[in-house]
């Protein structure tokens, strides 16, 4: 019992590392990192908490939940730093892992539950995500912890407490991202009562109570900005914001999603290729498993359909997807010689050190290219601190996010206005070449800028040329 102990608190000391060390060391990675961390910027400079935005621009295309949880250790901090903007991923995934320890190990064993989180610490895409300031992982979570409460309330004492607190989850999930939030757990609970004719699975979706719990989450945020906005603003959004994604959406072929699972779940997966027909139908045997195959390949069909296609999209379904590996893989494990079991110990105690391995130093020479030059462009704009910052066709939120305040985006034209008439302004741009009639002077060059091969400059005017 001691030694079965020590083993658990090892595992969760290598959880606490690979989502947590070094989680602000390094500067903010892609787009879309700088796409959750402005907003909490400019949330906190404006103190306005209802209508986010980005570079001073309206921004609810998206609800406002991750923005409200990475304020929160903003303000105790003092300032929007990479840290605070990635902690609510990284909790968020820490809570989702262990709540899948608990149940698994309640419902399928204690060697299942253990290999279940060495399988999601060792997933590259959902340890990557759980370290990103990125809507997945907070939408994840919440949505697999609402599969998990309802299947604690359909297997286990048929306490309504479970089943509300499922509908708690579905709230969240709502504020998170909106109703995509549905497609994780809905059809879930129609394909497994279908499949078992388990009558607490249609409660899971008849119950009004919790459905009523969930929009009493959800909806005070959608009321308060169509107060304040209109209601036409859902409209437009879904115009501009939605409508314009679907139609500029390229078809991704069918497969794709497949060999992203292969990938993020290397080595685990090669278990199913041992006996793939029997593997699946033993799970399909028992409720339990086929209700974890079925919250595991219903949003991976759901998704394939779509043309417009992102391995994060499926990062709810990643839990599922963890613990059927590990049913595989902890079977295997018992079937073992004591020796042949130590060696497999020692196997996944190498992986899980090389993953720790790789986020304490690899991580930041791998992606160096990406934000090397976003330091040194935050320390140029302290230099001039009273100088008004435009930027020159568009700008990318990283830049917007270490200016730390919006940086409006102007046209060639705009900026020629603004020479002539001598303001004194700095401008911000991301292309190799400016205008060659603006009459501006170089004052920094930035490469390679978020890509390699890819340069950004800040040029100044007037009295900033001398």
């Amino acid at each position: 019992m001691l030694k079965q102990q020590r083993w658990l608190w090892a595992l969760a000391i290598a959880t606490l590392g690979i989502y947590f060390w070094g989680l602000g060391s390094i500067p903010l990675l892609s787009f879309n990192e700088a796409r959750r961390g402005v907003p909490v910027q400019e949330m906190l400079a404006s103190g306005d908490w209802l209508i986010p935005t980005l570079n001073h621009h309206l921004y609810i295309s998206k609800p406002p939940l991750l923005y409200w949880l990475a304020a929160i250790p903003a303000v105790v901090i003092g300032n929007a730093s990479e840290w605070a903007v990635r902690l609510p991923s990284a909790l968020a995934a820490l809570g989702v892992t262990w709540f899948s320890f608990f149940v698994v190990r309640r419902h399928f064993g204690l060697a299942a539950a253990v290999t279940t989180v060495v399988v999601l610490i060792t997933s590259a895409g959902f340890t990557t995500f759980a370290r990103r300031a990125e809507i997945e992982m907070l939408l994840a979570s919440c949505c697999f912890a609402s599969i998990l409460s309802a299947f604690e309330y359909i297997f286990g004492s048929h306490d309504r407490k479970w089943l509300n607190l499922a509908f708690i989850f579905i709230g969240l999930a709502l504020l998170t991202k909106g109703p995509v939030a549905l497609l994780f757990y809905v059809p879930l609970m129609l394909v497994f009562w279908w499949r078992y004719r388990v009558p607490q699975a249609m409660e899971c979706l008849t119950h009004w109570r919790g459905w009523l719990i969930a929009l009493l989450i959800a909806l005070p945020w959608y009321l308060a900005v169509s107060l304040k906005l209109g209601w036409d603003i859902w409209g437009h959004i879904v115009e501009t914001d939605m409508a314009g994604k679907i139609e500029r959406a390229q078809a991704d072929p069918l497969y794709q999603y497949p060999l992203w699972l292969i990938a993020d779940f290397l080595p685990w997966c090669l278990l199913v290729l041992l006996n793939p027909t029997k593997n699946t139908r033993r799970w399909l045997d028992s409720p339990k498993s086929g209700f974890m195959l079925i919250a595991a390949v219903i949003p991976l069909v759901l998704f394939s359909l779509m043309a417009n296609k992102h391995a994060k999209y499926l990062l709810p379904s990643y839990p599922a997807w963890a613990i059927l590996f590990a049913l595989l893989a902890s079977e295997v494990y018992l079937k073992l010689s004591s020796q042949k079991q130590r060696w497999a110990v020692g196997g996944c105690a190498v992986l899980v050190a090389a993953f720790f391995v790789f986020y304490a130093v690899g991580e930041a020479k791998v992606f160096k290219h990406r934000y090397q030059a976003l330091p040194q462009i935050a320390k140029t704009f302290v230099q001039y601190p009273q100088v008004p910052v435009y930027a020159l066709h568009e700008v990318d939120p990283r830049a917007v996010y270490y200016r730390g305040q919006p940086m409006p985006v102007l046209e060639a034209v705009d900026i020629a206005q603004k020479a002539s008439a001598g303001e004194r302004f700095l401008l911000f741009v991301e292309e190799k070449s400016l205008v060659p009639s603006l009459n501006l002077c170089k004052l920094a060059e930035f490469s390679p800028y978020l890509k390699q091969g890819h340069s950004a400059a800040i040029y100044g005017s007037g009295a900033l040329c001398k």
